[in-house]
């Protein structure tokens, strides 16, 4: 670090901060206007100013050993210095914790991070397309029923199956607490109706699923699956499609985040699904 410059974290005014962020951290999640971010970071805590010496130079949201979401106020850029100087501080205030973890990283800044020592974990991306009225038929070997609380045992079985082995891979327990977590937060009936659980007529056995969920006050697809062995029917197409048909009156946008490398990436794509700009959840394990 280049003794000459010093660093400091100074505990930021929220209305301040909200101000600042919405202008100068990059929409990238297709959150509706500058004022819904403003909004939003009202609410926000543990955010900071970074300075350099006695100058603001840009922003941070700070916890024990978590970075996040930082933005650099023009005409300054993020530095292998800075980078250093937040790791360390981070390190310092983790109460002896093996690693400090960086969320929302920009593809910009993913290269002085490495530089700094940080790996990259995962990027994804948000996806966006406008909702309107399709035709859509489903294969007569299958029928779509609304998704309730008592498919929850067989929505993580196709999680367990279809995620085995790729990058999404979790395991039982969190599964469950993601699906639990949907069904507690989700039952209005548009998002619901939306949805999806596909069903083998055949066997009678769930073999796909779509939940919709809101998330900053617009649809997302919360999650999405079919089982290995039913792959390339059209299954997750006739999913996607039902949702973005049910929900046209309702929203006229609905969203999805995709993990990079993921192959469903091409089918979100083909079905006009619009990419954002990705962000990356980086690492610095400590020695």
């Amino acid at each position: 670090m280049n003794d000459s410059t010093s660093y400091s974290l100074v505990l930021a005014n929220q209305t301040s901060y909200a101000k600042y962020f919405a202008t100068y951290r990059e929409n990238i999640w297709f959150r509706p206007s500058w004022t819904f971010l403003q909004e939003m970071m009202l609410d926000a805590s543990d955010c900071y100013w970074i300075y350099q010496d006695n100058l603001r130079v840009g922003g941070i949201s700070l916890t024990s050993s978590e970075l996040g979401s930082f933005f650099m106020i023009p005409p300054f850029t993020l530095t292998v210095d800075l980078v250093h100087f937040l790791k360390n501080y981070a390190i310092q205030n983790s109460g002896g914790q093996s690693k400090v973890d960086v969320y929302n990283v920009l593809a910009e800044h993913i290269d002085v991070l490495k530089s700094a020592g940080f790996e990259v974990l995962n990027t994804r991306k948000c996806m966006i397309r406008p909702t309107e009225k399709i035709e859509n038929d489903l294969h007569t070997d299958f029928f779509a029923i609304k998704p309730k609380l008592e498919h929850l045992p067989s929505i993580v079985q196709v999680m367990n199956e279809s995620y085995r082995g790729g990058m999404d891979e979790g395991n039982l327990n969190t599964y469950r607490n993601d699906v639990s977590y949907y069904f507690e937060h989700n039952q209005q009936d548009e998002l619901l109706n939306a949805s999806s659980v596909l069903v083998d007529k055949k066997t009678n056995k769930v073999i796909g699923f779509c939940l919709i969920s809101m998330w900053e006050d617009m649809p997302l697809v919360y999650d999405i699956a079919v089982k290995p062995g039913y792959s390339n029917q059209g299954l997750g197409r006739y999913m996607l499609y039902k949702a973005i048909s049910h929900l046209e009156g309702f929203s006229p946008t609905i969203r999805l985040f995709v993990t990079i490398g993921n192959k469903a990436d091409y089918l979100y794509t083909k079905l006009g699904f619009l990419s954002g700009e990705e962000a990356s959840r980086m690492v610095y394990r400590v020695v």
